[in-house]
């Protein structure tokens, strides 16, 4: 795969390219009180973010809005469908585009509403996700076509026969990215109204809602959501499941301790920023390992003086691949630009001081 085509395909994901109609999700009941959008897509190079309503005696908390308006609009018409209590907070677990461009519609919906984000949240969506989404506009429609024209040659990504498996995740991602791209430059910035730096706590009739950030992993503001009373606790892009999302913006050395501080909160089911909803955390457990991999070899390659091009060779984690992706070449093909890329990069950076 030419290294233009990698570029575009962290860029495809880190921002989610997406821009749902009324499909996409399955409304999904994990308690009484508390529903998540379950997004159902294939996974693949294109993901849009799980909502989640918290229901309370007299509003609605959400967490992560969708992509964009169209995804909004959807996941608003599933919730009313379930309440008729007005939205009065929605919390950002982080600023890429996919947990928060639907920000905009929600106010629309209810006006008034506050938005709750890291203090430092608004900096990085104004610069750094700016900076990703032109890119994004002015590289992805050609990648797009690109996508494509290998299901029309039946070949995958590599140039070697394409999998059903592959197949249906490029169709999906081309029909996503499309949607995107005509969505993308009326979208509306809406910052955090609301803001705080390690704790704030909602107090919802007997509900507390404990809104934390716990330390830098997927991005340097990644916060989670944890409702003791229902022993849940809502990761965002920390937990990103079938395939870990370290990416370009993620801080490989810190990622395994934040992601034990989030085990210690003792949740019995776990709400991924992408994927299914988690009843054990054996694989918060598996990324944990992982992590911890990365930052041992790293860690030891640049103290034997290694340059970065010699640290990408010399760090092995075909153990994690396989744990991972297994027999799938879709999902290998997300490990190796979405975990083994971007980590082992992020990991050197942060170990030689230029992070």
């Amino acid at each position: 795969m030419r290294k233009g085509c990698i570029g575009v395909l962290l860029a495809l994901w880190s921002v989610a390219v997406a821009a749902a109609n009324n499909a996409g999700f399955e409304l999904t009941r994990v308690t009484d009180q508390v529903y998540v959008a379950l997004r159902t897509e294939p996974a693949g190079l294109t993901f849009v973010s799980n909502s989640v309503f918290i229901i309370n005696d007299d509003d609605v908390v959400v967490v992560d809005t969708g992509v964009g308006p169209a995804t909004a609009k959807a996941a608003i018409a599933a919730l009313r469908t379930v309440t008729a209590k007005p939205v009065r907070v929605v919390i950002n677990t982080h600023w890429h585009d996919d947990h928060m461009m639907g920000n905009a519609t929600w106010r629309d919906a209810f006006p008034g509403v506050e938005f709750i984000g890291h203090a430092k949240a608004a900096a990085e969506m104004m610069s750094t996700g700016v900076a990703n989404r032109r890119q994004l506009l002015e590289q992805g429609p050609a990648f797009a076509r690109q996508i494509r024209e290998a299901v029309e040659k039946k070949q995958n990504l590599a140039g070697k026969p394409i999998s059903e498996e592959e197949r249906l995740a490029y169709l999906s991602d081309v029909a996503w990215a499309e949607r995107y791209f005509v969505e993308a430059p009326g979208f509306s910035l809406i910052a955090p109204t609301m803001t705080f730096d390690d704790r704030l706590t909602l107090v919802r009739g007997q509900r507390r809602i404990e809104i934390l950030h716990l330390g830098r992993a997927h991005t340097a503001t990644d916060i989670v959501v944890h409702l003791p009373r229902e022993n849940i606790v809502i990761t965002g892009d920390l937990v990103v499941w079938p395939v870990p999302l370290f990416g370009s913006t993620s801080f490989p050395v810190d990622y395994a301790l934040t992601l034990g501080k989030l085990l210690a909160l003792n949740a019995a089911t776990i709400i991924p920023g992408h994927g299914p909803v988690m009843k054990d955390d054996s694989y918060v457990r598996r990324m944990i390992a992982l992590l911890t991999s990365i930052d041992d070899q790293v860690r030891a390659a640049v103290g034997r003086g290694e340059a970065l091009e010699q640290v990408r060779k010399s760090v092995d984690l075909e153990p994690y691949r396989r744990s991972f992706a297994g027999d799938s070449a879709l999902r290998a093909m997300l490990f190796a630009n979405y975990v083994q890329g971007p980590s082992v990069n992020r990991a050197f950076m942060q170990l030689t001081g230029k992070l």
